[in-house]
Parts: structure tokens; sequence; C-alpha cells
């Protein structure tokens, strides 16, 4: 009686033990998660990670499902726990390339061209461009001071010396001083003026004196032979007497203190 006793109790043993077995291995391990899902890809990607690897399924059931708890019942209840890690690994891509070198920008301008309307005035003052005034001067005596005045709107020259005449008959031509001719030919911008003074008498030789109540100015041009353009007419405030033969004239000047007192 005893030893049936014994055996049934060993049976039981067994039985139990073999329900608690079976609880253990019948768990699946997981509560909601699956051991062969991914975790969700990120939505972001830069040309660095393209050729990042993605961890493996086994990893990631390692990590998810080694924190996982099994319970199981039967007519005996027993408890499991696991632990399993799952590392990746990745490498990301590399590369180099050579790019063309981008031409140098310059800040510098093309040198601009010349303006074709700056050339040399070769202008002559006339008539036509110039006011005469003719203002008999008290020293030195016996001289008339010309001054001629641009009155255009552009550059013109006053060429070599004036050719005068006081009267409308013929006369003698008046002689130029040549020790007064300027530098530079004289060019007048507008509302400039050139002077030229004129004796009228010199030493008493005899000749015989006329009176003049105005003089009449002819231009010349470049060469200083020719005379160019109409003429230019002033009245004198007083008579004045003139002896051709004694009569002389300067260059026209810009600055009148050349020739203020000669």
């Amino acid at each position: 009686m005893r030893t049936n006793f014994r055996i049934a109790a060993a049976a039981t043993t067994t039985l139990v033990a073999a329900l608690a077995l079976t609880a253990c291995g019948g768990g699946d391990g997981s509560g909601d998660t699956k051991a062969g899902d991914r975790p969700a890809a990120s939505s972001v990607a830069t040309p660095a990670a393209d050729d990042a690897q993605a961890p493996s399924a086994n990893d990631s059931a390692g990590s998810t499902a080694g924190d996982s708890k099994a319970s199981g019942s039967g007519t005996g209840t027993s408890t499991g726990t696991g632990t399993g890690t799952g590392t990746g690994t990745g490498s990301s891509g590399s590369g180099s390339g050579k790019h063309a070198a981008a031409p140098a920008r310059t800040d510098s301008k093309p040198a601009k061209k010349p303006s074709s309307g700056g050339g040399v005035v070769d202008t002559p003052c006339t008539g036509a461009n110039v006011k005469l005034t003719a203002t008999p001067v008290t020293r030195p005596i016996n001289h008339i001071l010309l001054t001629v005045t641009n009155t255009g709107k552009t550059l013109c020259n006053a060429y070599n010396a004036p050719s005068i005449s006081f009267s409308k008959d013929a006369q003698s031509p008046i002689q130029i001083d040549r020790d007064t001719i300027p530098q530079a030919v004289v060019t007048l911008s507008p509302g400039a003026s050139a002077y030229a003074m004129v004796r009228t008498l010199g030493e008493d030789d005899g000749s015989k004196a006329y009176d003049a109540d105005h003089v009449t100015v002819y231009f010349h041009g470049r060469s200083g032979n020719e005379s160019t353009g109409p003429s230019a007419y002033a009245a004198l405030s007083k008579h004045v007497a003139v002896v051709d033969s004694q009569a002389r004239a300067t260059y026209w000047q810009s600055d009148l203190s050349t020739i203020d007192s000669w």
C-alpha cells in the first residue's frame, strides 16, 4: 500500500514537471510585437546617408524580443525571462570628383575709346561769332584798344593779328609788330575776349594825318595770310588822327597786361 502511494506521488510530480516545461516552451516570447518586424524607416534623406545599411531583422528581433516576458498556465504555473541584444552597423558611402574651375571674375571695365568730338579747335573768330569794340586810350597816347568777345556757343581761335581799316578809301596796310607774337594760338571760349593794341600815329615825319571815327577789322585763318569770314565794325567814341605809314598793331592776346603799355 505504501509502495503504491509513492508511485502515485512520483507520477504526479512527473506530470507537474512536464506541464511546467510545456508552459515555458509554448510561450511566443512577445506581447504585441513580432520578432520579425523592422523599425519604421526615416523620412529624411541626405546625400551623405544614401549608402547606410538598415539593421537586420534578426538584430531588431533580438533588441525587441529580449525585453518581452512570457507566461503560461496549467496545472502548475511557471514564469520565464530572457534577454537579448542586437547591434547593427552601416557605412556611409563617399565619393570624390573633380570640377572644372570657374573662370576668375574681373571687375575691370574695358577702356573707353576717346571721344571723336574733342578734336583740335579750328574755327576762326570772325565777325560772325565775335563782337568788336574799339576804345581810344590816353596812355600810351595815339593808341586804340581793340577787344573781340566770343558771342557764339563754341570755341573759336583768334589767329594772327587783326587787319585794320580806318577809312572807306584805299589805304596802306598797317604793319604788325612781330615782337608781340603770343606763345600759343589764342582760343576763346564763349564769353571770353582777346585783345590787340593799335598805334595810329608815330613820330612826326611830315606825313598828313586824317581823322577816323570808326574801325573795321578783318580776320585771318590758320595760315595767317588769308582773310576769312565777315569783318567786324566798331564806332570810335571820338575821332582819332591816323597816318597809315606810322600805324602799327599787335597780335591778338589773351592777356591784356601783355600789351597795355605797348
